[in-house]
């Protein structure tokens, strides 16, 4: 008895996954690449312009930060 009892959970089981499956989704992912967050900019421009890492800590002193952002458009030209 024990055998028919766990052919049948599997069918069910197999209905459950094939049905989840075959479901159309309503919302997509869109295409391509995931768009660039601001953060990761700002970490990629400090390292590229400024040579720095760990930009969020120095940040937090803005006359610190203002220097470098200084430096940083006089270098470019900015």
């Amino acid at each position: 008895m024990g055998k028919k009892k766990n052919k049948k959970k599997k069918k069910k089981d197999s209905k459950k996954k094939k049905k989840g499956f075959e479901r159309k989704l309503l919302n997509t992912r869109p295409v391509g690449r995931p768009r660039n967050r601001w953060a990761d900019v700002v970490q990629r421009d400090a390292l590229q312009l400024l040579g720095i890492r760990g930009w969020r800590r120095r940040g937090e002193n803005r006359d610190e930060w203002r220097r470098l952002i200084r430096e940083a458009k006089a270098r470019k030209g900015l």
